[in-house]
């Protein structure tokens, strides 16, 4: 049987300071007890646009950490791609806006059941 557990507010911190520090995703993953992979998915997921341009060009977006963040280009305005940060309180909000939208039911009456 499969047992998991949602990555807590202070787990999502260690995250983003992993990521501050140029850790390596494994290293990431050993610290927290948790597969690099789900701390992967995790960010790759919660990160946030913080300034557009071309999508999906920049190496650094594309692979971990797929943050702008230690890149020496992230305050240059000369950078034409979109630009993305990991924030693990904006990260833990959105996590708890999922697990209580699929908590919820359909929202529906009688009638538009029937």
């Amino acid at each position: 049987m499969k047992q998991w557990k949602h990555l807590t507010l202070e787990q999502r911190k260690v995250i983003s300071s992993g990521i501050s520090h140029e850790n390596k995703l494994k290293e990431i993953g050993k610290s927290l007890q948790v597969d690099p992979t789900s701390i992967s998915k995790e960010v790759k997921r919660n990160r946030i646009e913080i300034s557009t341009g071309l999508k999906n060009n920049c190496k650094r977006t594309q692979r971990w950490p797929y943050v702008c963040t230690g890149c020496p280009k992230k305050y240059n305005s000369n950078c034409p791609f979109t630009k993305y940060k990991y924030d693990a309180n904006k990260a833990q909000q959105k996590a708890d806006i999922n697990l209580v939208n699929s908590r919820r039911g359909i929202d529906v009456d009688d009638e538009e059941f029937k």
